[in-house]
């Protein structure tokens, strides 16, 4: 899994990612962020299915808590009281391991503190077999890398079928406010 520790000696950090066969940016076409989110947490559990995997796991590239930051945006503590609510405590740094079943509803929450920077870590997902990983940024987007050439087929073959669009050029941007992301906090 992707991962960053800060180095002291550089006083950087220094990252690891897996080693990639292809990279992609998909977006889904919707009329609200909210809408975004519900046809992003579908078409993430479709994709799933249609590579046969069981499982995702997901994992903070930190060792920051998921639990580290409070928010007073609705949707953002929606999404910290199902972490709650599935006994992730306040000093869990580790993995969630989210069958098909729970994705949809996992991928909201998870989406929503992603957005409102409540989560610190960038949390990532792979599969168990390490054939894919993946992230969802702000604005919604998967970003979503194939480890191997046959992940890659099956990926591509999804992705011709589903609601996902390539973003070709890989840059990703607010598509619902013109005013910045609404419930976003910066911690400096």
């Amino acid at each position: 899994m992707p991962s960053k520790v800060f180095n002291d000696s550089k006083d950087d950090y220094d990252f690891f990612y897996p080693k990639v066969f292809a990279s992609y940016v998909l977006t889904i076409k919707a009329t609200s962020y909210r809408g975004q989110v519900n046809l992003l947490a579908t078409e993430i559990a479709n994709l799933t299915k249609h590579l046969r995997y069981e499982h995702l796991i997901f994992l903070g590239d930190e060792k920051t808590p998921w639990l580290d930051k409070a928010s007073d945006y609705k949707s953002a503590m929606g999404g910290l009281e199902f972490l709650i609510a599935n006994k992730v405590g306040k000093r869990f740094n580790g993995a969630l391991l989210t069958d098909i079943a729970n994705l949809p509803t996992f991928i909201k929450h998870l989406t929503w503190l992603i957005r409102s920077n409540t989560l610190l870590p960038y949390v990532h997902f792979m599969d168990k077999g390490q054939n894919i990983v993946g992230s969802i940024c702000q604005y919604g987007n998967l970003h979503i890398d194939s480890l191997n050439k046959r992940a890659d087929r099956f990926l591509k073959d999804f992705v011709s079928t589903s609601q996902f669009d390539y973003v070709f050029d890989k840059r990703c941007s607010e598509k619902y406010s013109k005013t910045g992301i609404k419930g976003r906090q910066i911690s400096v």
